[in-house]
């Protein structure tokens, strides 16, 4: 074997907002300041030795215990006569600042950073993209050989899933199994169907990382609802429902690196002979490529008569990820037909009934254009 591992260096390219970040963690007005165009993350330790040197350690405590939710950091230094110059506020928030777009700006979703606080997208999540491009790939091949087979042995095998576990909602395990069987349930020693066999241990995948300086924003995410009409969804106050997420922006460029293992593939060859997943690294780019296409083309679809549609007339990407990627990214469901799709939209998320499934899509509106998020282009740089 001339090349035991083929390393490939890879550019992502974002083309639409990407927010990446912890499930529940959200920044809340105790934490940031909103200072003309920015907003600076507080940290604690750094506010802590600024409020000592200024000798307001116990009217912030007084502050917090009396104001409660209320409690607004730049509004407790207006009231205590400081003003924060542009050196103070990054010396409080070690210089991590994001630009506003929009106003209204409350609670926020900042985007994952690593331990030294710089913003990256983890190898895991660009991974799971790939496994997702993969399987949904393998299964469309499936249906378009034989869709009785296909009808038979994973659409009711979905359905069937759903009415036994409808109100348990376990959702991790509704698709568990397809995982197991079409990437780990191969043979390799005495093991089958465990992450030991899981044919995706081939393929190894960096952080990525921003090529050049960069400059993260806070967007206003709205949700887009398809119903008799286009709609947004509102709040009682009649504004939009908004969700504030700290975003990479269009035209930043990542860097990472794949590695493909291929003494583990021929290993895995020895006991597995009749192999249909990718065998290197250039046939991944293929199922990314396709899969990619199918999502845009099923979301141009979808937003005909809108906006939204605009968009991707004009914008392709070869990969998605992130928040607003969707069911459609990131699982099979366009494989499915139109009632399973609602059946599974109804036991995943929310009980829309007979809506068409999915309904909605977070979008950001800008200047009136409604534009998706998680868009980028993978390509490869060079490879050794």
């Amino acid at each position: 074997m001339n090349n035991i591992f083929e390393t490939k260096k890879m550019r992502l390219i974002t083309k639409s907002p990407i927010h990446i970040g912890n499930v529940e963690q959200k920044i809340t007005p105790f934490e940031y300041i909103h200072q003309n165009e920015f907003v600076y993350q507080i940290s604690d330790e750094k506010l802590s030795l600024f409020l000592r040197q200024k000798n307001l350690i116990d009217s912030y405590v007084a502050a917090v215990d009396r104001d409660g939710h209320r409690f607004r950091l730049l509004n407790f230094f207006k009231d205590n006569q400081v003003t924060l110059t542009e050196t103070d506020l990054t010396k409080i928030s070690g210089g991590r600042k994001t630009r506003l777009l929009g106003s209204g700006l409350q609670d926020y979703k900042p985007f994952i950073r690593d331990g030294f606080g710089k913003p990256y997208i983890p190898g895991t999540s660009i991974k799971g993209v790939i496994r997702t491009a993969i399987l949904y790939n393998l299964l469309k091949d499936f249906k378009n050989r034989d869709k009785e087979g296909f009808k038979g042995k994973i659409e009711q095998k979905i359905s069937e899933d759903i009415d036994q576990d409808f109100r348990k909602k376990n959702k991790k395990k509704l698709f568990r199994w397809a995982n197991e069987e079409w990437l780990e349930g191969f043979l390799l020693g005495n093991k089958r169907k465990t992450p030991n066999t899981d044919w995706l241990r081939m393929l190894h995948v960096s952080d990525a990382y921003p090529a050049n300086g960069i400059e993260t924003v806070l967007i206003p995410a709205n949700i887009l609802k398809k119903e008799d009409r286009w709609a947004y969804k509102k709040e009682a106050s009649g504004q939009n429902t908004t969700i504030w997420i700290e975003c990479i922006p269009e035209n930043t460029i990542f860097e990472f690196t794949v590695t493909w293992d291929n003494r583990l593939l021929e290993e895995f060859k020895i006991t597995n002979k009749e192999i249909s997943l990718p065998q290197d690294f250039n046939a991944i780019l293929d199922n990314i490529t396709q899969w990619a296409k199918d999502v845009h083309n099923f979301e141009k679809q979808f937003s005909a008569g809108y906006t939204l549609t605009e968009w991707y007339k004009i914008n392709h990407g070869n990969f998605r990820i992130g928040f607003g990627s969707g069911m459609i990214s990131t699982t099979i469901v366009m494989l499915l037909d139109e009632d399973l799709r609602k059946k599974v939209r109804n036991y995943a998320g929310l009980n829309r009934g007979q809506d068409i499934a999915p309904k909605s899509r977070r979008v950001w509106l800008k200047n009136n254009q409604a534009i998706p998020f998680g868009w980028a282009a993978i390509e490869v740089v060079d490879a050794d």
